[in-house]
């Protein structure tokens, strides 16, 4: 078999480069600027409208699984009120929720 070999000129040049390089971007990252006043009160302000969509989201929700919630208790309400009625021989009346003969 035939190998080739692929020779890299080691450069001193270029490693010293890459060396300050690094350092810079190190040194670059320690040293970033917090945010300006104007920068945070927008973030503030974003945060904000956040805080009020989900409030306003959570409420919808709730809204909506008690609404379910009161439905389907209603339906058991009368279910039991059918099944309680024929037990005992009576008619069920769904509009006012009662037994008679």
């Amino acid at each position: 078999m035939n190998y080739s070999t692929t020779k890299i000129a080691f450069s001193g040049r270029m490693a010293l480069l890459a060396i300050i390089l690094s350092a810079f971007a190190f040194v670059g990252q320690a040293n970033a600027e917090e945010f300006t006043a104007k920068e945070k009160a927008a973030i503030a302000e974003h945060h904000q409208i956040i805080e009020n969509q989900m409030a306003k989201t959570e409420n919808e929700l709730e809204a909506t699984l008690q609404s379910e919630f009161d439905a389907q208790v209603k339906d058991s309400e009368q279910e039991f009120m059918q099944l309680a009625c024929t037990a005992h021989g009576l008619d069920f009346d769904n509009s006012i929720g009662v037994c008679f003969e």
